[in-house]
């Protein structure tokens, strides 16, 4: 059936899609009916086909099964990898290309582009990953080019969180770990810019800019995931970045003018770590303080069991219901039953939230999480733990709301026509 959609509607996306078979792997095709039939339940409205598999046969059998269950596809290609190459594989970094190699660069991307268009579930490109700064013009350039050819399809780019070094703002997350290139640096970071705890969101912002300043990005996106194992002692614990990112990048939207999801912990994916399993109720936190933010969506990691997580440790080698809304064998896992009820919950209210503006949050109650001060003051980035005090950013108390409760509660202030929401 086509995809038609009529409504406004929160983002609800997958990143990791399903598999095809490899000959030399154990592990069967997710491209099956019943693979896309509950992720189609479960709220989806996008794969994001980022990863192991993006052969050419993957991506047209999931085009096909997106179409016939109502998902849009947004998949990766081999030509975007030349555009944030830093020149520490077998190709050139971008930088060292002349023009006349670019043109043909951009000739090879709107090509490859272009063999999808007419499927009725294409719907855009993911083009790239928690990139770093060194590989901001090669994505610009990409924007730029896509925006002359496909004005009508969307440009999806993730940025990492702001918990990095030096080597990841520049290089990016999966570079930051290869040999580092010989590539000349515009600035330093030091100063008012050292990666530190203090001055998060002064490097962050220079490397959010670094991109949005060059180009016109509809969306936005970042990936902290806030109840991995950080405080093996304090397994209640939340990362402040799922209160703080949210925060920056509502702020930071409105000057962009484009939209903004954030990026779901799909369950828990290391093993050995007294934090084995996500509670719902975190699932649900995540998920609402995102849209209390006013953001435009979600984005569940990994929406599939990557194949490359189950070939290799520290992650769980089998997959089997741990992370993921399909494990890797294509069964429901154990998240999912509680990303369907909350997506369906959103579905419910998207309409009228995203046609409202966003004003506010406050905190009313006293936060407590399971620890106290005294117990987590000595542990190692103990400042990242979050302790019940929201950013400074988009706080607005609204004077007509009244809490009573027995722990910390989060209120979030829309309003639509002069109404409140």
């Amino acid at each position: 059936m086509p995809v038609i959609r009529t409504m406004k509607e929160f983002i609800q996306a997958i990143f990791c899609a399903p598999t095809g078979k490899y000959d030399d792997l154990p592990f069967p095709s997710r491209l099956t009916d019943e693979v896309f039939k509950a992720l189609k339940e479960a709220g989806i409205n996008r794969i994001f086909g980022y990863g192991y598999d993006i052969r050419e046969e993957t991506q047209v059998k999931t085009l096909e099964l997106c179409e016939k269950y109502g998902i849009y596809y947004l998949p990766t290609m081999y030509s975007f990898g030349k555009y944030v190459s830093l020149g520490n594989g077998d190709e050139k970094a971008f930088c060292d290309l002349t023009e006349e190699e670019k043109t043909e660069l951009d000739k090879e991307f709107v090509a490859e582009v272009s063999k999808y268009r007419n499927y009725p579930a294409f719907k855009g490109v993911f083009f790239g990953d928690e990139a770093g700064y060194l590989s901001f013009d090669g994505v610009a350039r990409a924007k730029r080019v896509f925006d002359e050819n496909y004005p009508e399809l969307e440009f999806h780019f993730n940025f990492f969180s702001y918990s990095i070094n030096d080597d990841i703002f520049w290089y990016g997350m999966a570079n930051s770990f290869a040999k580092k290139p010989n590539l000349e640096k515009p600035f330093k970071l030091d100063g008012d810019l050292a990666i530190t705890f203090k001055n998060r969101f002064n490097f962050y912002g220079k490397l959010v800019d670094g991109l949005v300043t060059k180009a016109k990005f509809e969306y936005l996106s970042q990936d902290k995931y806030p109840f991995e194992s950080f405080w093996e002692s304090v397994p209640t614990s939340v990362h402040v970045a799922l209160f703080e990112l949210n925060a920056y990048f509502a702020e930071k939207k409105k000057k962009v003018g484009c939209k903004f999801y954030n990026y779901m912990q799909a369950g828990q994916w290391a093993t050995g770590t007294k934090r084995t399993k996500m509670t719902d109720g975190e699932a649900a936190l995540q998920a609402h303080v995102t849209a209390a933010y006013g953001h435009e969506g979600f984005a569940y990691f990994p929406g599939c069991y990557p194949i490359d997580f189950a070939k290799g440790k520290p992650y769980d080698p089998s997959g089997k219901g741990g992370a993921g809304l399909i494990d890797i064998n294509g069964n429901k896992a154990d998240v999912y039953e509680r990303v369907r009820e909350l997506n369906g919950f959103f579905s419910e209210i998207s309409d009228d939230i995203l046609s409202s503006e966003f004003k506010g949050v406050w905190s009313y109650g006293k936060y407590y999480n399971g620890f106290t001060e005294n117990e987590i003051k000595n542990l190692p980035d103990n400042e990242c733990i979050f302790r019940g005090e929201l950013p400074e950013m988009c706080k607005m108390k609204d004077e007509t709301v009244s809490v009573k409760s027995t722990n910390e509660v989060m209120v979030s202030t829309f309003e639509r026509k002069g109404k409140k929401r």
